[in-house]
């Protein structure tokens, strides 16, 4: 297996465009948010975690775009490497587009997985609280209530008193459809409660997965930038891609 190389034409092309180097990082920071805000949560101020939903949907949306710019221009190649890096290169990229769609997805799930304003179901699970269930998180909560949607209590509750989940406090944000009418009536909070346990175990788990792809994806980009000597940073707009 053998290293690519390239000359100084080919070079000159290696820097990605100016629209997927801006979503990239916008992706990237919020992402940093939402790792943060949600596996430290017990330990960081109760305020710190308020955006986290509208963080999540805003990298599901452009996560999306970055998607449909990457299915209609072709990315620079890769700087010279070997060719087990490249098939790790490609493996954690299409890895992480998976994740930053299935987390934000997930997250408005469990958003989602409580009863409909007004219904029976959500009169019924307001008599009716879950108890306690396992925190996703490093350590048990004992001071905080859970997130905008439920997240920690369980799931199937009543809506909340001051109003619908907004993003970026623009615009309510719209329930999934099929999650929400689970909890209607009465006898379906217990199924929609389960529904909500089994999403909340998912985006817990997801975040350490997303978590690790991360770091390895940085880990790569930082070896062949100060181990290889390549200018693996200057692709994604830091630094000239050439040499004065």
């Amino acid at each position: 297996m053998g290293v690519d190389t390239y000359d100084g034409s080919a070079r000159r092309r290696l820097r990605y465009a100016n629209v997927a180097i801006a979503l990239h990082w916008a992706i990237a920071a919020l992402i940093l948010y939402n790792l943060t805000s949600g596996l430290l949560r017990p330990v960081l101020p109760r305020g710190f975690f308020a955006f986290h939903v509208s963080s999540g949907i805003s990298i599901l949306v452009l996560t999306v775009v970055l998607v449909g710019w990457r299915l209609t221009h072709r990315p620079p190649p890769f700087l010279p490497m070997a060719q087990w890096e490249k098939r790790l290169a490609k493996a954690v990229h299409l890895l992480l587009y998976a994740a930053m769609l299935l987390m934000p997805f997930s997250g408005w799930a469990m958003i989602s997985a409580n009863p409909p304003a007004d219904s029976p179901g959500a009169a019924w699970a307001a008599e009716n609280p879950p108890g306690p269930p396992p925190a996703p998180t490093l350590k048990s909560d004992t001071t905080a209530r859970g997130g905008p949607a439920g997240e920690g209590k369980g799931g199937g509750l009543p809506p909340r008193k001051r109003g619908p989940t907004e993003i970026w406090g623009l615009f309510p944000l719209p329930m999934i459809g099929p999650v929400q009418e689970l909890g209607r009536t009465p006898a379906g909070v217990p199924e929609q409660r389960a529904v909500h346990a089994r999403i909340e175990t998912f985006h817990a788990i997801g975040a350490w997965i997303l978590l690790a792809l991360l770091l390895l994806h940085v880990a790569g980009a930082l070896k062949h930038q100060f181990v290889d000597r390549q200018r693996e940073l200057a692709r994604m707009g830091l630094g000239r891609p050439e040499p004065r």
